[in-house]
């Protein structure tokens, strides 16, 4: 790892519960000097005194505002939203700064206006859970699993779903993959995968919502692993949420939608722990592997994300251009960051078994 105090790094919604997370795992890691900002001054000074980092309230719709945050910065990350709207403004504030820049949403059309721009530095997008995590740890699997054949995932739990965060998933939900979709024979194919409403999921706590939906994100993957068949599943744990999800009113606003499925949330989480989890099983004719990365949520792990993407980029790791966070980061760098990952031998069910009893 190269340097990570030779220049600013400005990470803007520094406050919010990506960026607050973001910021906070860049001063643990020795990222320095940082600039946290956000539209609320009062918000933004509180969490740059935690930090010990410098304090800048920026108006993420304000071109003079924006200008003056990614002035001076070597790297800018994104943590605001909602990234469909703010993301192109922060980015090419960014670029015309001479900054480097992480951003941790972004899907396929967002790489491609990234790329429209001629970008003549560094940018790392989807630096999330997911996108981000979900193409990335999974390849630690392909060790010990010869001609692997099947890859089976689940991503889900039980969290806030903020109205930002619901309009972001909102927006890119058609644009990022495809519901009942799956990966047959090294192509897609529409209504491949049935849903079990009640399905049990391995690591999971108990019955849970399991919807087929494949990715732009997991069919790199799947080209990437050399795998033919690939099953990937949303999990929501709690009734509420998925209710919302698959019952949306005619004639409701986006905005209408958002705030449905943010109540909706809160319902499901009232009670519980928050929690996200990612299983993946990789298959072949003779061995299986299984990955479980766990979190709080999944700020936690997005933001987490995010900050390894701005390492990163800071030690020169990352050739210039437009990337994806996972076709660039080193998986293995990644797992020994974060808390909570684990790879296992043999298929899910399996492992999940023996790790219940050994509890």
């Amino acid at each position: 790892m190269g340097d990570l105090t030779g220049g600013l790094v400005g990470v803007v919604g520094g406050y919010g519960g990506v960026g607050a997370v973001a910021a906070a795992r860049l001063s643990a890691w020795g990222v320095a000097p940082l600039r946290v900002g956000g539209r609320d001054t009062r918000r933004t000074a509180e969490a740059a005194a935690r930090l010990g980092a410098h304090a800048c309230p920026v108006d993420v719709s304000n071109p003079e505002s924006l200008a003056a945050f990614v002035r001076g910065c070597r790297v800018v990350i994104n943590c605001a939203g909602p990234a469909v709207v703010v993301g192109d403004l922060v980015a090419r504030a960014a670029r015309d700064a001479g900054a480097r820049y992480v951003d941790a949403a972004g899907d396929e059309e967002f790489h491609r206006r990234l790329e429209a721009l001629d970008w003549p530095g560094t940018a790392v997008i989807s630096a999330g859970m997911m996108p981000g995590l979900t193409g990335l740890l999974p390849r630690l699997l392909i060790d010990g699993v010869e001609r692997p054949l099947r890859l089976t995932g689940w991503v889900g739990g039980r969290d806030r779903f903020t109205v930002t965060a619901a309009l972001d998933y909102l927006a890119a939900f058609d644009r990022f993959g495809e519901t009942f979709a799956a990966w047959r024979g090294g192509r897609r194919v529409s209504r491949a995968a049935a849903v079990d409403p009640a399905a049990g999921v391995p690591f999971f706590p108990g019955p849970v919502a399991a919807t087929p939906y494949l990715s732009t994100e997991t069919e790199a993957l799947a080209r990437g692993l050399g795998v033919a068949d690939v099953t990937w599943f949303s999990v929501f744990d709690g009734e509420h949420l998925w209710q919302a999800l698959t019952r949306q009113p005619g004639g409701a606003t986006v905005e209408e939608r958002a705030a449905r499925l943010s109540r909706a949330a809160e319902l499901d989480l009232f009670g519980h722990d928050p929690y996200q989890l990612i299983v993946a099983e990789l298959a072949g004719p003779s061995a299986a592997r299984t990955l479980v990365v766990r979190g709080a949520g999944a700020n936690e792990l997005t933001g987490a994300t995010a900050a390894m993407a701005a390492m990163a980029v800071l030690s020169g790791d990352v050739p210039a251009g437009v990337h994806h966070a996972a076709d660039v980061l080193d998986p293995r760098w990644a797992a020994g960051l974060l808390a909570g990952v684990e790879v296992l031998d043999g298929p899910a069910w399996e492992a999940a078994v023996v790790e219940e009893g050994v509890l």
